[in-house]
């Protein structure tokens, strides 16, 4: 089910806030507030917010101060804001673009104004929606090279974003991690079809081949700092804690968590569904292999607090996958 847009409205005065609550709301709009910057910049780095409208004058940040931040971080800088101010001077207003505003409104506000700006800024916002289209996509592209199909990436993102709910990273970590998983094997475009399809195993030769696909996943997703999520996840998900993995032999916390969550969602996902050259388990069998490990994979190749988690939201795995268990499965 789709949010509600959300919006921050920041100002010190709570009879503006409860005005911006009133009219926003009765469109259906969720309404979140703060009464200075610093607690709007920490509310930002918990929760995805959809648009900010801003006050100027305020205590400890003002409004300036307060847009600079939000447009100089990476996860933040594509949060459209409107300032809000009752300096309605050129200079004011210059100082505003300088610092990052899309949009002005001036004091005292006028209502109808004031919702259709909120609307048409929000419309581009439902370019978003073409961005996660596209993202999706090309996930699938991926998959259509492999044996991977259906919901594999899905569900991948789902027990991604349920591990890292339950280990109590913010709202924003957990609904991007959501989206972005679905991107770990697209480096995969670039491997031969007959390597990925193969029957029995795999030559030394044809798998140092698959053991560049994070490598070239990374490089197909680049470097916009709106997918750097999606590209940690790509280029590490095959790191292992106890640093046997590929492609950097990165080990412990060295690896982004982000990869180490998804590590483990991606295992439980492929240990479920069968391959060509291997057999599929059922959810007992994929939790034993995972929590006591077989004769590839090894409990000491997880981040130990997400193999805990998973331990213990395993039940939620089972029933996600059978919730969203390909038709031809």
């Amino acid at each position: 089910m789709e949010r509600a847009y959300r919006i921050l409205c920041v100002d010190d005065e709570d009879f503006t806030l409860d005005l911006l609550d009133t009219l926003l709301s009765s469109q259906g709009y969720e309404i979140i507030t703060a009464l200075n910057g610093k607690i709007a910049i920490d509310i930002l780095a918990e929760k995805n917010i959809d648009l900010v409208l801003l006050d100027i004058n305020m205590p400890l940040m003002n409004g300036y101060e307060t847009c600079r931040k939000i447009k100089s971080d990476s996860q933040t800088s594509h949060i459209p804001v409107i300032m809000i101010t009752s300096m309605d001077s050129r200079d004011s207003k210059i100082t505003g673009i300088e610092a990052g505003a899309d949009e002005f409104l001036a004091k005292p506000l006028d209502h109808a104004e004031l919702l259709l700006r909120v609307k048409n800024i929000l419309a581009y916002r439902d370019s978003e929606e073409v961005f996660i289209y596209l993202i999706h996509s090309l996930a699938r592209a991926a998959e259509a090279n492999d044996m991977d199909t259906g919901n594999h990436i899905l569900r991948v993102g789902e027990y991604s974003a349920m591990i890292a709910k339950d280990l109590g990273m913010p709202e924003k970590f957990i609904e991007d991690i959501r989206l972005h998983a679905t991107l770990h094997d697209v480096g995969k475009l670039h491997l031969p079809s007959h390597i990925l399809k193969k029957e029995g195993k795999l030559t030394e030769d044809e798998m140092k081949e698959v053991k560049k696909h994070p490598a070239f996943g990374a490089k197909i997703i680049g470097n916009h700092p709106h997918l750097a999520m999606g590209k940690n996840i790509a280029y590490s998900h095959h790191e292992k804690f106890d640093g046997t993995g590929y492609p950097e032999g990165l080990k412990g916390e060295d690896i982004p968590i982000e990869a180490r969550i998804v590590a483990i969602a991606d295992c439980y996902d492929a240990l479920r569904n069968s391959r060509i050259y291997k057999p599929c388990y059922d959810h007992t069998g994929a939790c034993k292999i995972l929590i006591e490990g077989d004769d590839r994979l090894e409990p000491e190749h997880f981040d130990p607090k997400a193999l805990e988690i998973f331990k213990k939201i395993a039940p939620q795995f089972e029933k996600m996958y059978e919730n969203l268990k390909d038709s031809d499965s």
